[in-house]
């Protein structure tokens, strides 16, 4: 008789591809550095993102609306302004009175006269003993924040609501939502990377571009809608890559996917629209694909559709409200929409004029966002123009059709207009020549759209190896991670990452 050794009948556990593993190890690095080094609620309206997502997490689906002509008791509702200008109304809701003083104490101590200056990490330990939960209860006012959908702050909702049972103090849980938030981004980007059928070191290059290291690891709307994004993509790839029809079970999970892109932050829905160009090809013809395109887009549609016919009667112009008198205007959504309507042919110039005032096309914030600031626009530049050398002489499999090119091309071009729209609808003074608001971290979440759009365009004339596009996403991605933590630590302490990291952790711990 033959023996058989054990190893021989030992199977081996897969290990991850370089892509994936190389995903996870810098976004699970980058969650831990920047939940600690960014000082609290120093993300993009960290400290509003925190207050909605806490009135979530007491069941509270949409925001409380007062009228500041009988609440001029109120902070709020009080100030020096007059005429059309005076805050009419505000959007909010009651909060823990130790939430709120403990995320308005760190902004007074680290800004003066409204302007960003160093921070100490020593002005948390004056705050350590705020716990949350029990009385007392202050209003709290959160417009720009007050109207996304509870699927935007599940992993926020969940920390704060252990916490307000457990009276754990504030501090702790504002950064264990980062880390929780995070994880949850790091989780979702590494499966998109898993899942993409191809392309996974250009997925990587693009799901660990600067902004998205800074805005998973903060409480925001953003973290958790990075990762959804770029897995329902990768699915959608993968399916279309199979070649073959989709089942009904995939039709639902595409349809479902859409529900929550749908609920998260308009005009995300229009990912929808990607999705289903990305499918097309495989989903039959006559009434067969009709259901199916049915299946995938109806779902996500209605709920975007319900959820921003719902949540507009809660609309509060966030500009007339918080921003100081210079900055004011008079914003109005019924009335800009008249204009709109009424002018729809101004549209273009709408867009040139913000353009050449260097206002519309925000490419350090694609690429660099780090709170309100972002690394300088020279370095957004370089890594877009790498990535596009990247795409375009990537050999990993056949180049995509040239409709599908075309259709998720437009698809981004409609997204971009949709948000200055957006922008001007509720940012901008009625009847003004040019669009406010425009942030570049916007566009970042669907960046991932920009893969297949790019990928092989250089056909023959332009093809690296896999090896090649490897090794320069994975130098691209430590330098941008690097660049971001420099200058995360240089920004917020004026000293390099390790000092900076020593000086939290020796307050904290």
């Amino acid at each position: 008789m033959v023996s058989i050794p054990c190893h021989a009948v030992v199977s081996r556990s897969p290990r991850p591809s370089g892509p994936v593993a190389w995903t996870a190890g810098v976004a699970v690095i980058s969650v831990l550095y920047m939940s600690f080094v960014v000082p609290l609620g120093f993300g993009p309206d960290e400290a509003q993102h925190a207050f909605r997502a806490y009135q979530l997490s007491l069941g509270k689906l949409f925001p409380e609306v007062v009228r500041c002509a009988s609440h001029r008791h109120l902070l709020p509702c009080r100030g020096k302004l007059t005429g059309r200008l005076l805050p009419k109304r505000r959007a909010g809701g009651k909060l823990p009175f130790a939430l709120v003083h403990v995320l308005n104490r760190l902004y007074a101590v680290s800004h003066h006269k409204g302007i960003p200056k160093q921070f100490n990490p020593n002005a948390y330990t004056r705050l350590l003993g705020a716990t949350l939960g029990g009385a007392p209860r202050t209003f709290a006012h959160f417009e720009n924040t007050a109207l996304y959908s509870p699927i935007n702050y599940v992993p926020a909702m969940i920390v704060f609501w252990i916490g307000r049972h457990i009276a754990e103090p504030v501090i702790a849980s504002l950064f264990a939502a980062r880390l929780l938030g995070g994880m949850v981004w790091a989780t979702l980007i590494t499966a998109a990377v898993a899942i993409a059928p191809r392309w996974k070191w250009l997925f990587a290059l693009v799901l660990l571009v600067p902004t998205a290291l800074s805005q998973g690891a903060a409480i925001s709307a953003d973290a958790t809608t990075l990762g959804v994004v770029a897995v329902t993509i990768a699915y959608a790839l993968g399916l279309a890559d199979r070649g073959e029809a989709p089942r009904n079970g995939e039709l639902a999970l595409l349809g479902g996917l859409g529900v929550v892109i749908g609920l998260m932050k308009f005009p995300l829905i229009l990912v929808v629209v990607a999705v289903t160009a990305i499918v097309w090809p495989i989903l039959g013809t006559g009434a067969g694909r009709r259901r199916a395109v049915t299946a995938i887009t109806l779902p996500g549609v209605l709920a975007a559709v319900l959820w921003n016919a719902a949540s507009n009667a809660y609309f509060v112009p966030y500009r007339n409200v918080v921003y100081s008198a210079s900055l004011r205007v008079y914003v109005s959504e019924p009335g800009q929409e008249h204009y709109l309507l009424t002018h729809f042919y101004l549209l273009p110039a709408l867009l040139w004029q913000t353009a050449i005032n260097g206002n519309l096309f925000k490419l350090n914030g694609v690429v660099g966002t780090v709170g309100e600031m972002g690394l300088p626009e020279w370095f957004a530049i370089i890594w877009l123009a790498l990535f596009l050398i990247l795409a375009a002489g990537s050999s990993e499999g056949s180049a995509v059709a040239g409709r599908m090119r075309a259709w998720l091309g437009s698809t981004l071009l409609v997204y971009f207009l949709a948000t200055a729209v957006a922008l001007y609808i509720t940012w901008s003074a009625v009847g003004s020549d040019e669009i406010s608001g425009m942030h570049g971290r916007y566009f970042t979440l669907v960046l991932i759209l920009a893969v297949p759009v790019f990928a092989g365009i250089g056909g023959a004339r332009l093809r690296l190896s896999p090896k090649a596009v490897a090794a320069a996403v994975m130098v691209i991605t430590a330098v941008a991670a690097g660049s971001m933590f420099a200058y995360t630590a240089v920004h917020y302490y004026g000293q390099p990452p390790w000092q900076a990291v020593s000086r939290v952790t020796s307050v904290l711990f």
